[in-house]
């Protein structure tokens, strides 16, 4: 297992809910394995273990052009640069392809490079901020730079980028970016870790098993079951830092609070398990990857604090709007 960076018990809920589906995507051969939007556009590009990347237009629902083909080996997962101009793909053999999007924000090329030092799948790749730059995970225990960093399925930049973690059999390791020196050694076993926006936690998890952690120190702010019937595979946290999202094998999503980390409302449901998963820029949508060969948009429900919030917001606006309505009637 490697990571490579490259230069270019809260009780969960039982319901399923259907009522925040916008759109079923379908064109996928086999089951689809990751999904990203694209920065600045209202596109998303999804890898499958078809072989093939696509992409998708939101407003229409249609795909973009024809699958986007180089991998010889199932499309495993799919990063976008945040400043929407790159896509990177990595495959079941170890292959990594970069793609430029174009000037239209509605093609993608692939760039003539492709990185082919890991040996096995590879489960894990993430942009930093700074675009320039991303790494990669791989179970194939060795790494480019000979660092030996023993990653097993997860990578997160934080938000400055000076650091990187991944999550091990093990531990979660953190790194310092520029130096390559370990900065921290968490005791607990991870398949997904992200940084929370602020950079100040770490949202990681084990099968049914997560846990909100102090990204400096390690400690463990809270711990719970997120799936009770199978293990889970994503999760993503929401760009405003408001609420996270996982999906699993048990065919559901689930959202959580990431200030009370009660669940918000019922698990979106599924005919088969879940794999890929990821926020839009605005935090109104979620896209899911599924086994069952399609693409899913839903929108994101609101916790109880912002239905508070908003419900005060509407007050405050009509309360405000009240004397000028009667002063117009006078």
């Amino acid at each position: 297992m490697a990571a490579t960076t490259h230069k270019v018990a809260s009780q969960a809920p039982t319901q399923k809910d259907m009522s925040h589906l916008e759109l079923t995507l379908e064109g996928h051969e086999k089951s689809v394995y990751d999904v990203a939007f694209i920065r600045g556009t209202r596109l998303l590009v999804t890898g499958s273990v078809d072989k093939s990347l696509r992409v998708w237009d939101l407003d229409t629902g249609k795909q973009v052009g024809e699958p986007l083909l180089g991998h010889d080996a199932a499309v495993l997962r799919v990063a976008a640069s945040p400043n929407g101009c790159w896509i990177v793909s990595g495959g079941g053999n170890g292959s990594i392809l970069v793609w430029e999007v174009a000037t239209n924000k509605r093609d993608l090329k692939r760039v003539p490079v492709s990185f082919e030092g890991h040996k096995g799948d590879i489960w894990g790749v993430v942009f930093a901020p700074d675009s320039e730059t991303f790494a990669s995970a791989s179970w194939d225990e060795t790494s480019w730079d000979h660092s030996e960093w023993a990653v097993w399925q997860t990578l997160s930049y934080s938000p400055d980028g000076k650091k990187l973690a991944a999550g091990t059999q093990q531990h979660i390791i953190i790194w310092n970016t520029k130096t390559g020196e370990e900065l921290l050694k968490i005791e607990q076993r991870a398949w997904r870790v992200a940084f929370t926006p602020d950079g100040l936690r770490l949202v990681s998890g084990d099968y049914t098993d997560i846990r909100i952690s102090d990204a400096a120190t390690g400690d463990i702010i809270k711990q719970f079951e997120a799936h009770t019937d199978d293990s889970f595979h994503s999760l993503a946290i929401a760009p405003k830092g408001t609420k996270f999202a996982t999906t699993s094998y048990d065919k559901t999503t689930r959202f959580f609070d990431l200030t009370t980390f009660k669940p918000i409302g019922e698990p979106l449901g599924y005919p088969d398990g879940v794999y890929g998963l990821a926020f839009s820029e605005d935090n109104q949508l979620i896209a899911t990857g599924c086994a069952d060969k399609h693409v899913r948009t839903w929108t994101v429900p609101l916790s109880d604090s912002e239905k508070e919030l908003q419900q005060s917001t509407q007050k405050t606006l009509k309360h405000t709007a009240s004397p000028k309505t009667r002063s117009n009637t006078d």
